[in-house]
């Protein structure tokens, strides 16, 4: 079998495997705990012994979805044999964090991603770089293994194509995009509970953190970069957690006439998180690739190991070169 496959070849290797981890990344967004439940839900029903590894919790915005109480296994946990290590979502296999320890125990790796960035890194690679989310991938995989889709599966696997368009709003959303996202209806999945839990069920925490983040607003004198920052002061004074950050990068970008929104965020560690979203005309994710980072043309992400301001610095002075 070639280590390059197809949602086929995928969903051999997995129904061929006796025991999967589906493990899912640090920082988990909507994308990540809707394929990493949903592809959990799939396996199980197939018959495949299975369970779910992560380092961070489910974010509380999410916790709506079934299954994501009774999935879970903290990595330290974890015994046994497994045939397989399922990675979804995650653009280099570091993105894991402290659960690659874990993944080593597994005689083989399969690597499931969307992200342009990925290297390639596992045993086996599925990847489909035109997929809106790794939650289509999933789907593909799904049918592949001749599972019918039920509500647990259409729910959770909705939701993460949601929330990797923004509500299909997002120049990712291609025809396929919409005729899973309609098969999911006809599942169960339900478009108003969904989106009213991901876009209308703000923690005052959270709305608080916003309107601190946004009298951090700028913007450059051209017009088209604009940049928020979220300082670990904030979280400490609003109460909120690293999950109300999910974001707020988009309200830089929804600024009229910006075509580069960014956010830099300190973290518990002292480095810098950096968001980075475009319209139409910049690729963020090369821009990410210069820090270590990756991700989309449209949608990235890296890490600055420095102070804030040297972060704003080096990172904004790249976003203007491309320009």
């Amino acid at each position: 079998m070639s280590n390059q496959l197809d949602a086929v070849g995928a969903a051999r290797l997995i129904a061929g495997s006796d025991g999967v981890l589906v493990f899912y990344h640090v920082s988990p967004d909507g994308d990540c705990i809707g394929s990493t439940l949903g592809m959990a839900h799939a396996l199980q029903k197939a018959g495949i012994r299975t369970t779910a590894v992560g380092v961070d919790p489910v974010p509380r915005l999410y916790e709506y979805l079934p299954g994501w109480d009774t999935l879970f296994t903290p990595y330290g946990e974890i015994e046994g044999d497994w045939d397989l290590a399922l990675i979804l979502d995650c653009g280099d296999l570091e993105r894991v964090g402290p659960a690659l320890s874990v993944v080593k125990k597994a005689k083989r790796t399969l690597n499931v991603d969307h992200h342009i960035t990925n290297a390639a890194f596992g045993d086996y690679n599925y990847l489909d770089f035109t997929a809106a989310a790794t939650a289509e991938m999933v789907y593909l995989i799904t049918r592949e293994l001749g599972v019918t889709v039920d509500f647990n599966i259409a729910a959770c696997l909705y939701t993460a194509i949601a929330a990797d368009t923004g509500g299909f709003r997002y120049d990712n959303s291609m025809p396929r995009t919409f005729r899973i996202a309609a098969d999911l209806v006809d599942a169960g999945a339900q478009p108003y509970e969904i989106a009213s839990c991901i876009w209308e069920n703000e923690s005052m925490a959270r709305l608080a953190l916003l309107a601190q983040a946004l009298s951090t607003l700028q913007v450059d004198p051209t017009g088209q970069i604009a940049w928020i920052s979220v300082t670990r002061e904030m979280l400490a004074r609003t109460g909120a957690g690293e999950e109300d950050v999910e974001g707020l990068v988009n309200y830089a970008r929804k600024l009229s006439g910006v075509e580069v929104g960014v956010l830099f965020r300190e973290t518990p560690d002292g480095r810098i998180r950096v968001g980075l979203r475009s319209r139409r005309l910049v690729d963020v994710g090369e821009i990410a690739k210069q820090f270590g980072g990756g991700g989309h043309a449209r949608a990235a992400g890296c890490g600055v190991g420095c102070d804030i301001e040297e972060a704003r610095t080096k990172v904004l002075g790249a976003v203007r070169a491309v320009f």
